[in-house]
């Protein structure tokens, strides 16, 4: 990072601000709540950066607690992801997965510096930088927030599809505790897995609590190479943690600082070449690929007496690198076998919000906030030949790309909510963001006469966010909202393509933001005495200049603004305690959406009116849980789900195909004491070969011309045992 220092003394002066609050008032962390402090088990969500009953917030939201993500056995988002409705989850491995939300999505544009299109937060810090998500592991989580819509206001850029939000547990001061748990699994045509998982909560006083979590998993693999006999080459080790120190300095003033740390490799993207549905991947080399990132947080909450003061400093370094075979690209394009592509994206953040909310229930409720980023970004590419010696100078590369960037944004928000019958409130907000981006590229090699190119290019931008919102409550149990927000993505730069004076397809240098506007309509409600819970949500999202991944004629890509699409469609949950011991509860959504318009010089690369890629027109998920108590302290819990994706196209471009629709089953046995807990499990129990992405490649191999037709699938029928402990 080159320009923090003025910042960083200006993020230490918010931080200070709140340190002349008056101790006479009480106000706990907003991020404590959960399941819930209402005494109804309610789950407690902060969505609107305030803590309400998750029923009671008029937007289309869907939280989940730790407890239930312990039953449905989810160790990363992608477990957790299918059974959210409006949510698609495109899972190529550990550190190369994206998330979409209603649609909003322009396909697979993972390890590229373009923005997500939602934005990805661990407690308040901002992480999803790049198009692919961090892959954190769920253990010791509060909870999962996912927000469905563009949340501009609140969240800024990177949120035009929704937010997903990861609560962390807090310290605590009550008393010493701690869980540890061991897992143990086999995978059919793979090998054995393990995790060991442990957190330890410990007060120093009264007023001072340490958490700390560590984790650690090795996932088997279970692809093998097709011309070198490897097995099970698509491995993964991970391993990370957190520390949290908390200091409730007055009943008015809580400080929180928080770091964590997590690294995962993998010996393989989870594709398969041209032996669809065999475990095959025809290729003759790994593809290795490491994803580390580290993060720190401090947070203080004051009670000023006008309102909640926060103030939220945060530092993100995420550092990526792999390697993709290309024999078949270096061959087509010099007739040169045994090609190699090395490519690392790092990328360094600081941020800075703080935000001032109003306290109570009272008929007028206000936020107002500023935040502040500041992101260094490099990105690098070679091609050379595989088992040479990488040379250190740039152009003696066969070609080298490299893009060094800074992106500045500063933003003022504001939210006000006013109640002027009973029932009936008014929501009104608008954020205003000021961004600048500047970039290097460089480009060359001896694929390009032993010579670098070297262009730098600029560009800045305002973007005015604005949400209208309208919700009325019937009684206590129905709640009726419409509402209509606005969403935007910074723009960016292309990262050192080489010239190509006769591509048809033309690509420039930089490509500017897109934005959309979202207009829903949504019931939430309470039935039959509170044992049916059903949420209902319509939508329509117009989204103008589409950042899309275009390739051009010679085999290179880059990111222009295409068009314009439409997404429409309906959400609906339902939760059911049918009795004391049995749940039942599920989602159904649909989803239209659509290109529909190409701008000149693009109306070639893919045909308007086409599905918008990964996003199935119809997806569902469904899940009962039975369970009955034994003995003392004791309970058996039998629980077992299915997810279901419907068809979706692969990509947009000329090469796009259609993935099969699939349905994965997952069953799960648990009897829990208060001490300890042992679950059996079941994942993908029926072995299905589902096809998460698709990409079809030209090439030449061997003098002979090729084609690469690679999906992506997943992890096929596992078994395994858990053992918990808690002390």
């Amino acid at each position: 990072m080159k320009r923090f220092t003025k910042y960083q003394l200006l993020s230490v002066a918010a931080c200070a601000m709140p340190l002349a609050a008056p101790a006479n008032a009480q106000q706990a962390t907003a991020d404590d709540a959960g399941v819930s402090d209402y005494g109804d088990g309610e789950i407690v969500v902060t969505a609107t950066r305030r803590s309400e009953k998750l029923q009671d917030v008029p937007l289309s939201i869907q939280a989940v607690g730790g407890d239930d993500l312990k039953k449905l056995g989810a160790v990363n988002f992608a477990d957790y992801s299918r059974t959210v409705a409006g949510v698609q989850f495109q899972d190529d491995g550990p550190g190369r997965s994206q998330i979409f939300i209603r649609g909003v999505s322009s396909g697979a544009d993972v390890d590229t510096g373009k923005e997500s299109t939602v934005g990805v937060y661990i407690d308040e810090t901002p992480v999803s930088e790049g198009s692919s998500q961090p892959d954190l592991k769920l253990f010791d989580i509060n909870r999962v927030e996912v927000l469905r819509g563009p949340q501009g206001t609140l969240f800024g850029s990177g949120s035009l599809g929704g937010t997903v939000r990861v609560i962390t547990n807090q310290p605590d001061f009550a008393g010493v505790s701690g869980f540890g748990e061991v897992t143990g699994s086999v995978t059919e045509h793979g090998g054995l897995n393990g995790s060991v998982n442990a957190w330890l909560n410990l007060p120093l006083d009264d007023r001072t609590a340490v958490r700390a979590v560590g984790y650690g998993l090795h996932n088997s693999g279970f692809l093998d190479n097709g011309l070198n006999g490897d097995t099970d080459i698509n491995d993964e080790t991970t391993y990370g943690g957190r520390l949290a120190l908390r200091h409730q300095a007055t009943d008015a003033l809580d400080i929180t600082l928080m770091g964590a740390y997590q690294h995962s490799k993998s010996g393989s993207y989870s594709r398969v070449t041209d032996h669809y549905p065999a475990l095959v991947k025809d290729q003759s080399e790994p593809e290795p690929f490491t994803d580390r990132f580290g993060m720190i947080n401090l947070k203080v909450e004051a009670d000023i007496g006008l309102g909640m003061l926060t103030s939220s400093t945060s530092y993100f370094d995420r550092k990526r690198s792999f390697e993709n075979d290309i024999d078949y690209f270096l061959e087509a394009l010099a007739g040169i076998p045994r090609g190699i592509s090395e490519l690392s994206y790092d990328a360094q953040s600081i941020t800075q919000e703080v935000r001032l909310a109003s306290q109570g229930s009272g008929p007028i409720q206000w936020l107002v906030g500023g935040y502040f980023v500041e992101r260094d970004e490099q990105y690098s590419q070679t091609i050379n030949i595989r088992d040479l010696p990488i040379p250190v100078a740039p152009a003696a590369n066969f070609f080298y790309a490299a893009t060094d960037s800074n992106i500045e944004q500063l933003a003022g928000f504001g939210e006000l909510t006013v109640e002027p019958v009973d029932g009936l409130k008014l929501t009104g907000g608008v954020r205003v963001s000021r961004m600048s981006r500047k970039a290097t590229a460089v480009n060359g090699g001896l694929a390009l006469g032993g010579i670098l190119d070297r262009q730098t290019g600029r560009f800045s931008d305002t973007a005015t966010t604005p949400k209208v919102n309208i919700s009325y409550k019937v009684g206590s149990d129905i709640l009726m909202y419409a509402q209509a927000s606005k969403g935007f993505r910074i723009g960016g730069v292309n990262p050192g393509l080489p010239p190509c004076p006769t591509c048809v397809v033309d690509i420039a240098q930089d490509f500017g933001p897109d934005s959309l506007w979202n207009y829903e309509a949504g019931l939430k409600s309470k039935l039959f005495g509170q044992a049916l819970t059903l949420n209902i949500a319509a939508f329509w999202i117009d989204w103008k200049d589409i950042q899309l991944n275009i390739s051009r004629e010679d085999g290179f890509n880059g990111f222009a603004n295409a068009g314009q699409a439409r997404s429409r469609g309906l959400e609906v949950e339902a939760n059911a305690r049918i009795s004391p011991d049995l749940s039942l509860g599920g989602q159904v959504t649909y989803t239209d959406a659509e290109l529909r318009s190409l701008n000149p010089g693009l109306t070639n690369f893919a045909t308007v009116g086409v599905q918008l890629p990964q996003v199935p027109k119809w997806s569902a998920s469904s899940f009962a849980e039975w369970g009955t108590d034994i003995g003392t302290d004791g309970r058996l819990t039998l629980r077992g789900d299915v997810q279901y994706q419907g068809k979706r196209t692969s990509i947009l471009g000329p090469t796009a195909s259609t993935l099969n629709e699939y349905a994965v089953v997952n069953a799960r046995i648990t009897y829990d004491t208060a001490l300890w807990s042992v679950s059996a499990f079941a994942t993908n129990l029926t072995d299905v070969r589902a096809q998460l992405a698709r990409d079809i490649l030209f090439g030449v191999r061997d003098g002979n011309p090729i084609t690469l037709d690679r999906y992506t699938i997943n992890t096929p029928r596992t078994f395994g045992l858990t053992f918990g402990y808690n002390f």
